[in-house]
């Protein structure tokens, strides 16, 4: 547990370092996403390209209205080797 809360760190603290060179322009929006899985993937790639926002419009309301719930699922946050 101890490796993972140092990693989250590292992770953390490089997110910080490449902060203040995101685009404050650029916004993504992510339209009627068909499987949810995907989301993730696709904000870590919207972060990566310096992305300051990602909206999501889901109007089958397919996201649970909470969250935190999503980030604590395992399923969610672990990386997914499939194209989306």
């Amino acid at each position: 547990m101890e490796q993972k809360e140092k990693q989250k760190s590292s992770v953390r603290q490089r997110a910080d370092e490449i902060k203040e060179y995101r685009c404050k322009n650029l916004i993504a929006v992510i339209e009627e996403p068909r499987d949810i899985k995907n989301i993730g993937t696709i904000i870590r790639n919207v972060n990566a390209l310096g992305v300051e926002k990602a909206y999501i419009i889901d109007p089958k309301k397919a996201l649970p209205d909470d969250w935190q719930e999503m980030r604590e699922r395992k399923s969610l946050s672990k990386l997914v080797s499939e194209p989306i």
